[in-house]
């Protein structure tokens, strides 16, 4: 037992502060899932609620699988050392009622509360969850379906895309951002051709003025960014007709650059900046412009043109009655959202909410979370709900958001913070770490203090030191090795990663043959380091 720790204070709001929902920041190392459950333990034994009324919500079914285990052995600790009989009767009806709590993914938590309540959730009660690859697979047998049948019967649709210079197969990616992000509403709205006259003539202006003063010869290092701009834009609009919005759309794309200029390739340094500047005024003024205009106007067509696609899949998800993770979410969060009475069971039903990694979740989680804690049932904006006093806690860390491909957004995070603290929550931050020794701590605040601010904001976490309390160990290997390599000739990269991968792989093998002492305590070379 180590006393004494810097964040001591923050480490009891979590069991002794029940009556307060908690967002606990816990840095890398500092017991995040040690946290929760000690939290879950102290519910049940303070009568705060029962086993079957608490929800713990984590980010993995191997998290969710360790959190169990954890929480028995963590029930089974509590039970042998309370000398309280209320107390203990508590814990015992818990473990002996263990099965009956939830602890898993924010899906298939989702994926239960749709099973009880289908009719309100207007799913087929049979459903069954849809996985990534079979999600994947069905998108893609919807895509080209409906391409062929378009092919078949819609031909005037392809000649729409053909207006517009636009292939149906530039368009998967598109149809496929559109799936991935249900939520987003999808603008239709239908915008006039714009008028291309101007800029096709400030542009011709412009590459005839400055063709003129161009160097007379390739300069002997060949010509830098702007000058081969320039000569690309007068080679195409000798060869293709600007009177051909789609020509004259090709070529703005192919200057849309932040082209390098050489001063020294042209004939003196004052021509190459007048050159430089007007170029930037005629992208800024005319081109840019151009560009959006255009692309506003086809907007509507490619929408029109792939909406047809996305029905077509929701369609065949319909027919095998299946739901994929964004339909377990959004059908969750509306089932909460448009049913007052829904919400009011479920938050009977589960008066204790605990989430785990929230950093990395879904926004849409917030949503739910606030439906199902939020004292107010009849209001619709999640935003606006206030959570029932000590019936959320969460625990995450902003520093290692990275799951952004996954939808998890900062912002969601931040605003979360902001709404559980101006509604009478509380933010924790935990400090110490208990993974990493003394040098590993050292190193680390020092390369990190620097990069992140000492506030946060809507781009990044505020710095937090890691108060490391393992020591170094007396002749142990600890701290942050460096490699330094010899110089490599030209600087070629792939003799340089040889090099390094040689001397990593000597490292590894001087360790592996007992070469250097690795200091762990008894119990963590039998259980391993763990949070």
């Amino acid at each position: 037992m180590i006393n004494n720790l810097k964040d001591e204070q923050a480490r009891q709001a979590i069991i002794n502060d029940l009556d307060r929902c908690l967002m606990v920041e816990a840095g890398a190392g500092s017991g995040k899932t040690r946290s929760l459950v000690q939290r879950m333990v102290a519910l049940i034994k303070e009568g705060k609620c029962q086993v079957d009324t608490m929800a713990a919500i984590t980010f993995t079914r191997k998290a969710a699988a360790e959190l169990k285990e954890r929480f028995q052995l963590s029930l089974e600790e509590a039970f042998s050392k309370e000398t309280d009989p209320q107390r203990k009767e508590r814990l015992n009806r818990a473990l002996s009622q263990l099965e009956r709590c939830f602890l898993g993914t924010i899906h298939s938590f989702c994926a239960a509360l749709l099973r009880e309540r289908p009719i309100e959730a207007g799913v087929d009660p049979t459903f069954e969850e849809l996985d990534d690859l079979d999600d994947a697979l069905l998108r893609r047998r919807a895509w080209d379906e409906y391409l062929l049948d378009v092919q078949v019967s819609k031909p005037e649709a392809l000649a729409e895309l053909e207006k517009i210079g636009c292939e149906p197969a530039d368009l998967v990616n598109f149809f496929e951002k559109i799936l991935t992000y249900p939520d987003v509403e999808i603008v239709q709205e239908t915008v006039p051709e714009p008028d291309l006259s101007q800029v096709k003539a400030e542009l011709i202006c412009f590459l005839d003025w400055a063709e003129t003063l161009l160097p007379a010869h390739v300069p002997s290092k060949g010509w830098d960014d702007l000058q081969e701009l320039i000569n690309r834009g007068n080679r195409y609009r000798r060869n293709f007709d600007l009177n051909d919005p789609l020509q004259l759309i090709r070529l703005l794309n192919q200057l849309d650059r932040k082209p390098r200029v050489v001063k020294s390739r042209w004939d003196n340094k004052d021509t190459a900046e007048c050159v430089e500047t007007a170029f930037y005024n005629l992208k800024d003024s005319f081109l840019l412009p151009a560009l959006q205009q255009w692309r506003e106007y086809c907007h509507y067509r490619l929408v029109s043109f792939v909406l047809p696609a996305v029905d077509h899949y929701q369609k065949l998800k319909a027919e095998k009655a299946k739901l994929n993770y964004d339909d377990l979410l959004l059908r969750t969060a509306s089932l909460l959202k448009e049913n007052p009475e829904v919400r009011r069971y479920f938050q009977n039903r589960f008066t204790h909410l605990l989430v785990d990694e929230f950093q990395d979740t879904d926004p849409i989680q917030a949503e739910i979370m606030f439906y199902l804690t939020g004292e107010e049932l009849t209001e619709r904006d999640w935003r606006q709900l206030t959570p029932t006093p000590g019936s959320l806690f969460v625990v995450g860390d902003p520093k290692q958001f990275i799951y952004r491909f996954r939808r998890a957004d900062i912002d969601i995070y931040n605003e979360v913070k902001r709404l559980l603290q101006n509604r009478g929550g509380k933010v924790l931050t935990l400090t110490t770490n208990f993974r990493s020794v003394e040098a590993v701590g050292s190193w680390i605040n020092g390369v990190f203090k620097g990069v992140f601010p000492e506030e946060a904001d809507q781009y990044q976490a505020a710095f937090a030191p890691l108060n490391t309390v393992r020591d170094n160990g007396v002749g142990c290997l600890s701290g942050v090795r460096v490699f330094t390599l010899p110089k490599v000739e030209r600087h070629r990269v792939r003799e340089i990663v040889e090099l390094n991968a040689k001397q990593i792989a000597r490292f590894i093998e001087r360790g592996l043959n007992g070469c250097y002492k690795l200091c762990r305590t008894p119990e963590e070379r039998k259980k391993g380091l763990t949070e």
